[in-house]
C-alpha cells in the first residue's frame, strides 16, 4: 500500500543522499533545518575532537568498568560522569593510536565501493521489510496491543532533552540507546514510536564522542543503534564509533568482556562489515564448559549468566555461526529456565523481565525446533510481568514499574532479535481516506 511504500522510499532516498558525494551538503541541510549550524557545533574554539575515519583510536587494556552493568543486576551502581570538553579530553587521554599503521592509499576507491554496497543493501532491505510486514511472527502480531501500551509508558519517561534517565536519574546515553532499541522494535510490528528526539539527544554536545570512548562495547552499542535508526555509524556528528569496533575486532576481544564483544559482533553484522575469524575464535575461547558466557569473561564454572549468553547467541547467529557454540549456549539457557517459564540472571535466582526478554530474543534468533515449547513458555511468562500501567516490573518481588525492564522487554515482546530491522516511520491513515 502507499502508506507502506512512502516511508520505505523516504528511507531509501535518505540513504542515497547520505552516502552520495553530496552527503555532506545533505547533512548540513538537515542540521540547518533542525536549527543547528556547523558553526554552533564547532564553537568558538574551533572543531571539537572527533573519531573520524583517519583517526581510529582504541582503549588501552586494563581494569575499567562499563557505562553501566546489565540492566538485570539487582542493585546496579551509578557511574557518574562529568560533562563537556574536559571529560572528552580525559577520555582522549585514555586512548592510543595502534602501532600498526593503516594504509589509506585506496581510501577513495574503498569508500566508493562501500557506498555502492550500502545502497544495494538498502534496496534489498526495503524488499525484506515489505515481506516482513506480510509474514510477521504470530507472537508479535498477538502482542501488538501490549507493545503499544509499553511504548506509551516508556515515552512518558523521556526527559525534556530527549534522553532517558540512567541510574543517576539524569539522561544517560546507554539508557537512551536501550529506549531507541525498544522504539525500533515496536516500529517493526507497526507501533508508532518516533526515535528522532532520542537520536537528537545523542547528537547534542559531545555525548556521542564521550560515550563512544567509554569502551569498545559502548561504541558498538551506539553503532548498532545508529544502524537501526538509519544513521551512518561511520559518521555521526563527526564521530566514528564503528571504527573502534573494527579495531577491537582485529585485536580479539571487543571491549571489556563477552557482553561488550557480543555488541561488537552485532554492530559489524548490522552494518554489513565482515566479522573477523579472530572475533569468532575469541567468543569460542571465552565460552565456559557449560555453554554459557560470563559478563567479564571469567571462565570459572558457574560464573556464566543468561544475559551475556543470550547476547552472544544473537551475535553469533547474526555472524552466520551455527555450530555447537550456539547450540551449547541455548542448551545452557534452557537449563536455566525456571518453572514459571521465566529466566533468572543466573540459575537458581528469581525470574526477571530483563533476563527473560534477552533469553527470548536468543531463542528467536537460534530458531531451534527442540526449544519451541520453552520459547512459548518464556513469552507467556514475560507477558505476565507487564503491569497495568503498561510498564514491566523487574521481578515479582520488586513489582514497581521499571524503565530498564520495560525497554528490554519490548523487543522480545515484539518478537525480534538483534540486530533489529531498520526503523521505518509509521504513517497514520489520513481522516476521510477509505481503508484499503
Amino acid at each position: 500500500s502507499y502508506a507502506l511504500l512512502l516511508p520505505l522510499t523516504r528511507v531509501y532516498l535518505r540513504g542515497i543522499l547520505r552516502w552520495s558525494p553530496w552527503g555532506g551538503a545533505f547533512n548540513n541541510l538537515v542540521r540547518t533545518i533542525r536549527g543547528v549550524s556547523t558553526e554552533t557545533q564547532q564553537g568558538e574554539a574551533g572543531a571539537k575532537p572527533a573519531l573520524i575515519r583517519n583517526c581510529i583510536a582504541r582503549p588501552r587494556r586494563g581494569p575499567a568498568e562499563p557505562d553501566y552493568l546489565p540492566n538485570s543486576y539487582p542493585a546496579p551502581f551509578v557511574n557518574e560522569r562529568e560533562n563537556g570538553m574536559q571529560t572528552a579530553q580525559k577520555k582522549l587521554e585514555g586512548f592510543e593510536i595502534p602501532a600498526t599503521s593503516i594504509d589509506r592509499s585506496q581510501e577513495r576507491f574503498f569508500v566508493t565501493r562501500r557506498q555502492i554496497r550500502r545502497l544495494t543493501a538498502t534496496g534489498l532491505m526495503l524488499v525484506a521489510l515489505c515481506l516482513s510486514f506480510l509474514a510477521a511472527p504470530v507472537s508479535a502480531q498477538d502482542n501488538t496491543a501490549s507493545v503499544d501500551k509499553a511504548i506509551v509508558w516508556l515515552l512518558d519517561q523521556q526527559q525534556p532533552d530527549g534522553g532517558f534517565a540512567g541510574f543517576s536519574g539524569e539522561s544517560d546515553p546507554g539508557a537512551t540507546i536501550d529506549a531507541i532499541f525498544a522504539m525500533v522494535a515496536a516500529q517493526s510490528i507497526g507501533v508508532n514510536a518516533d526515535t528522532e528526539t532520542a537520536v537528537n539527544y545523542l547528537e547534542s554536545g559531545d555525548l556521542a564522542l564521550v560515550y563512544a570512548q567509554t569502551s569498545a562495547g559502548s561504541a558498538a552499542k551506539l553503532a548498532l543503534a545508529l544502524a537501526a535508526t538509519g544513521n551512518d555509524p561511520h559518521d555521526f556528528t563527526a564521530v566514528d564509533p564503528l571504527s573502534i569496533v573494527e579495531v577491537g575486532a582485529g585485536l580479539g576481544m571487543i571491549g571489556l568482556g563477552p557482553y561488550d564483544h557480543a555488541f561488537g559482533i552485532l554492530a559489524l553484522a548490522a552494518t554489513d562489515t565482515p566479522v573477523p575469524q579472530l572475533a569468532i575464535d575469541t567468543a569460542r575461547d571465552s565460552q565456559i564448559e557449560d555453554g554459557s558466557w560470563a559478563f567479564d569473561g571469567t571462565l570459572t564454572a558457574g560464573a556464566g549468566d543468561t544475559n551475556t549468553t543470550a547476547m552472544m547467541v544473537q551475535a553469533l547467529v547474526a555472524a552466520g555461526v551455527s555450530s555447537e557454540l550456539v547450540t551449547d549456549a541455548t542448551d545452557y539457557l534452557i537449563s536455566s529456565q525456571n518453572d514459571d517459564g521465566g529466566f533468572p540472571y543466573q540459575p537458581g535466582a528469581e525470574s526477571d523481565a530483563n533476563s527473560t526478554a534477552l533469553a527470548i530474543q536468543a531463542l528467536i534468533a537460534a530458531n531451534e525446533a527442540n526449544h519451541a515449547d520453552e520459547l512459548q513458555e518464556a513469552q507467556t511468562a514475560l507477558a505476565g510481568m507487564q503491569n497495568e500501567s503498561g510498564a514491566f516490573h523487574y521481578m515479582a518481588s520488586v513489582p514497581d514499574d521499571n524503565a530498564y525492564a520495560t525497554a528490554q522487554a519490548i523487543p522480545a515482546l515484539a518478537g525480534v532479535a538483534f540486530p533489529l530491522p531498520v526503523a521505518t516511520p509509521v504513517l497514520a491513515t489520513p481522516e476521510g481516506t477509505p481503508a484499503g
